[in-house]
């Protein structure tokens, strides 16, 4: 028990919270935002809408998403320096 690295337990809560999130964004689309977009090839480049078309609750969703996505790189960071320090 005394080798488990504590350090990274937030940052897998935080992965799961990005991981759901991820999916749930798709709900969170302004329609009229995406109207106004004239290059559509702009919308999904990656697995998560853009910011920019989200509504409002989809922003702050958005927000916990960035949050849940810095914990976990966080957490491996400071995983890695405590694993480099207790040598």
């Amino acid at each position: 028990m005394n080798n488990i690295p504590w350090l990274i337990i937030p940052g897998l809560i935080g992965f799961v919270v990005a991981f759901i999130i991820q999916f749930r964004l798709k709900h969170y689309v302004d329609r009229e935002k995406v109207l106004r977009i004239q290059d559509m090839s702009e919308l999904y480049s990656n697995s998560i809408p853009p910011k920019k078309i989200l509504n409002d609750q989809g922003q702050r969703l958005y927000r916990w998403f960035i949050g849940g996505i810095a914990a976990f790189i966080a957490s491996i960071v400071c995983t890695m320096i405590w694993g480099l320090t207790k040598r």
